[in-house]
Parts: C-alpha cells; structure tokens; sequence
C-alpha cells in the first residue's frame, strides 16, 4: 500500500507547516504533495521529513521557477498535480479533469480554493486538501486499483469523506 501526503496553501504559516512535519514522520508517508502558494514551504519540508516532497507553483509563487505541474506514478496509477489556478479551478472542475485525461492521469491534486475537497468527474479522482493556513491537509491510500482519499484538519478534527 502506498500512503501519500497531500497539502497546498500553506501561505508561510509555519506553526502548521511543523505541525504538519510531524505528522509525517509519524505517518510514514510514501511522498508528500505540496500543490502550491508558498513553494518554499515545501522546500522547508523537504528538510524536515524522511520522504520526497513533489511540489508545483501556485499564483503565489509568481517569479517561481518550480513547475507549474508534476506527474507521477505509483501502483497503475497516475497522478498530476497542480495548483489550480491556470486550470481556473474555482469556477468549475471540468477544465482539471479533462487537463489530466489529456496527459494519461486518473488522480489530479489540486489547490488554490483553500476548500477541501474529494469527488469524481468521469473517470479522475479530484482531491483538494484545503490550505494547510488554516490546517487542512489530505491523504491518499493507494492499494492496487483500490483509492482511499481522506481528507483531515490538524486542529484535530476529522473532516468527513465524501
């Protein structure tokens, strides 16, 4: 099984971004998913857990040379994963989905609308974590074909699934 963090918008907010680290030492995840608005955040991360930290640019990081999108796969699956904003996600999904149809993708991870979010548009699985400013964050289990999106808050309480 393979355990995948998921953040976006953590705006420098560091108290959640520690809070967060230590999430992930304790979780053990597999690669952690920094999707945007503040990409030296993730690269902060990056220095303080024990996994690869994939991140993309968000409309933050304007003068940002990161990539403004990253695929990767595990288990038969693909992913991509980008900040939202060039795929105007806070007017509609359909734009995203088609956007990972195009490149092969079954899961697209996506920020930018600060809202937490997990649903399905034809056959990609859409996940936004939320901003991890106001400590919103997400996990995806992937087992074989098998996907277990959660999405969670770090001020303790569970946000229910979809």
């Amino acid at each position: 099984m393979i355990r995948l963090g998921v953040i976006s918008d953590s705006h420098d907010r560091t108290v959640w971004l520690e809070k967060y680290a230590d999430k992930c030492r304790g979780e053990r995840y597999d690669a952690v998913f920094h999707l945007g608005d503040h990409d030296s955040d993730a690269r902060w991360l990056e220095r303080h857990v024990d996994c690869p930290v994939l991140f993309v640019a968000g409309n933050c990081d304007m003068f940002s040379k990161t990539p403004r999108e990253v695929q990767a796969s595990w288990e038969g699956h693909r992913i991509l994963a980008v900040h939202g904003h060039m795929q105007d996600v806070k007017y509609g999904l359909e734009r995203l989905s088609n956007c990972a149809e195009e490149r092969g993708a079954d899961i697209a991870l996506f920020g930018h609308t600060h809202e937490p979010y997990v649903g399905w548009l034809g056959p990609v699985m859409l996940m936004n974590p939320g901003a991890l400013m106001n400590g919103r964050y997400g996990e995806l289990l992937i087992d074989g074909r098998r996907l277990v999106p959660r999405l969670g808050n770090l001020r303790g309480e569970r946000i229910p699934r979809p």
